[in-house]
């Protein structure tokens, strides 16, 4: 049976947080606060892998919303997680003739950019208390979205996986 969004955010601990993230991704953001929560999430999640920080500028959605994503960071509360995005950003040369070939081989290309964004990863915090209690102070602003029920939220993820697969290939191969 699937939960409520508003249902979830009466719980003093972060739950569904994926799962929420996919329902405020299902559908067009309704307002800033449902984007800055979509952003934060996304970051959480593109971050938590073994890439760290870098998944923030290597994974497609992060970096989709790279140019936002310390304003919306600061916003939910995860000061340390905004100024760490600051800090990468003013490492890469995005509007620079280095970048052409893409961020992924500009990365690759400079090892001393990987150690400083390791630095970084041991000072980052986890932001699902922030994001969470952000949504909690919000929830007047906030959809009573209906979060899929975690089968639904694990073939929706296989999905999902396959299709950023799809897209990265897609993009290789232009």
């Amino acid at each position: 049976m699937p939960e409520n969004l508003h249902d979830l955010l009466e719980g003093d601990d972060p739950v569904a947080l994926r799962r929420i993230e996919q329902a405020l991704h299902s559908t067009e953001p309704s307002s800033e606060t449902v984007d800055t929560i979509l952003s934060a999430l996304i970051w959480r999640r593109c971050t938590a892998g073994k890439n760290g920080i870098l998944g923030a500028v290597i994974n497609y959605e992060c970096a989709a919303r790279i140019s936002v994503l310390p304003r919306h960071l600061e916003k939910v509360g995860a000061a340390h997680a905004a100024q760490a995005m600051r800090d990468i950003l003013e490492e890469i040369p995005l509007e620079d003739k280095q970048i052409e070939g893409g961020i992924i081989d500009w990365v690759d290309s400079n090892p001393d950019f990987a150690r400083h964004a390791g630095a970084l990863d041991e000072r980052m915090e986890d932001v699902a208390s922030k994001v969470w209690g952000f949504m909690q102070e919000n929830q007047s602003d906030l959809p009573d979205y209906e979060i899929p029920d975690k089968r639904q939220g694990m073939l929706n993820t296989l999905l999902s996986g396959w299709q950023s697969l799809s897209r990265q290939r897609f993009s290789a191969g232009r």
